[in-house]
């Protein structure tokens, strides 16, 4: 396992040109850890508040969006294109999480779209989109809500600049769990997508198990005999684009377990341990709310990722 962290220590904070604070990345990390390996809305709630000033106040922040556009027929089927200068760039596309119940790719001004600026300003066309929510819509919602993403850079990503021969999914939490079920959808689809060049999954949840609540319960449903059909890890094969799994230092241990396990059957079935980086310093949701500032250790992880793939 790497630790990916790079620290840079600084006396106290530094002051912007605009007079504000500098982000300051040990004071953040102490903050975050006096929140504790746990994760909740009020957890969410600190760490938003926490890092909005920052966000808001990087160069790329005013970049264009496309916003709401349609890629299916229920009212959740939305995204946002965030351009880039670089032509015929490839594509990422980046899911959010929310405990399959909730989230929003543009929660408010800042997150998500500070994922799609970051990206777009370091030369990739960047998608975040929406999918439907449990218990509305259940497994397999989010498979086939991913596949109608994809479909959709198919037949429009050139219209931004995009490369649609070269798509990498990113998600995080629920996220993760909708790109990896994605990945391993099922008997009938174990050729590889050779458009999705690589997929990086933050925290996520891949195997339905007892204990299962709230959610994970709503979306995979309580009946224990369909779980493991309806579980990534489960139906995972050898034949798979390249995958980069995370977890962070302050993931609740149920949360990271679902990493480990993950990583320990990718193991199995490619004789070979998959990419794996633990996140110092950072809970469930700050790898993504926090890209571009300081030492940018999760931005740079993910970048490298996807140059090295596609």
């Amino acid at each position: 396992m790497s630790n990916e962290f790079e620290i840079e220590v600084r006396k106290g904070p530094a002051a912007t040109t605009s007079g504000k604070p500098a982000f300051d990345e040990v004071e953040t990390r102490d903050k975050l850890r006096r929140m504790g390996a746990s994760f909740n809305p009020d957890v969410l709630r600190m760490t938003r508040a926490h890092y909005h000033p920052f966000v808001q106040d990087l160069p790329w922040t005013g970049r264009q969006m496309v916003q709401d556009v349609a890629y299916g027929p229920d009212e959740r089927h939305k995204l946002d294109i965030f351009p880039t200068d670089k032509p015929t760039a490839p594509v990422i596309l980046f899911l959010h999480g929310g405990g399959f119940i909730g989230g929003d790719k543009r929660g408010d001004p800042i997150f998500y779209a500070n994922v799609g600026r970051y990206f777009a300003a370091h030369g990739l066309l960047t998608i975040t989109a929406n999918y439907r929510l449990a218990p509305a819509a259940t497994w397999p919602s989010g498979i086939e809500d991913v596949a109608a993403m994809v479909e959709w850079i198919r037949l429009h990503a050139q219209d931004y600049g995009g490369d649609s021969s070269r798509i990498v999914l990113i998600g995080q939490s629920a996220g993760a769990a909708h790109v990896a079920a994605y990945i391993f959808r099922g008997s009938d689809n174990n050729s590889i997508d050779h458009d999705i060049r690589g997929a990086a999954m933050l925290s996520g949840y891949y195997r339905a198990k007892a204990p299962m609540v709230g959610g994970p319960l709503a979306y995979f449903g309580d009946d224990e005999t369909v779980w493991a059909e309806r579980s990534a890890a489960a139906k995972a094969i050898a034949r798979h684009p390249p995958i980069l799994l995370s977890v962070a230092e302050l993931d609740p241990a149920p949360i990271a377990d679902q990493t480990f396990d993950f990583a320990s059957t990718l193991n199995a079935i490619d004789g070979r341990p998959p990419r794996l980086l633990w996140f110092e310093g950072h809970n469930h949701v700050s790898t993504v709310h926090g890209l571009g500032l300081a030492s940018d250790t999760v931005g740079r992880a993910l970048r490298t990722f996807a140059e090295q793939v596609t």
